[in-house]
């Protein structure tokens, strides 16, 4: 089997971390029961899923269902892909901590104004 590897979007973590029980059901052809005890279909062959994501969203290629199997089969690389969940994780705490640090300066420019409309009116008084 090749490789194929997800890219790190809401699907995928979904895939890689919600509780699904996979059972090969015919070769390629998979029964997908998720945590809320739904039940779908997956054919690795085309790819397709029987749930509503794959079957009524356009554009969507792999929805969560076909990511887990994949993950389960060995077609996805776990190890890179948890290192890519890492480097994400780090990325959005890095944006994060970036935000927070304007937030600040906005927060800290706010109170410059405040005070600056403060003068002005006393000074228009």
């Amino acid at each position: 089997m090749s490789s194929v590897q997800p890219d790190i979007e809401p699907r995928t973590l979904r895939a890689a971390t919600e509780h699904m029980t996979v059972i090969e059901e015919a070769r390629s052809l998979f029964s997908v029961t998720t945590q809320s005890g739904s039940e779908y279909t997956v054919d690795l062959r085309e790819p397709a899923c029987t749930c509503p994501d794959f079957e009524y969203r356009d554009g969507v290629k792999e929805c969560k269902h076909i990511r887990r199997v994949r993950i389960e089969v060995g077609q996805v690389d776990t190890d890179a892909l948890e290192a890519r969940l890492a480097e994400t994780a780090d990325d959005l705490d890095s944006n994060a901590a970036d935000l927070e640090q304007q937030a600040q300066e906005l927060a800290e420019t706010a109170d410059e104004l405040r005070d600056a409309l403060d003068r002005l009116v006393e000074v228009a008084r």
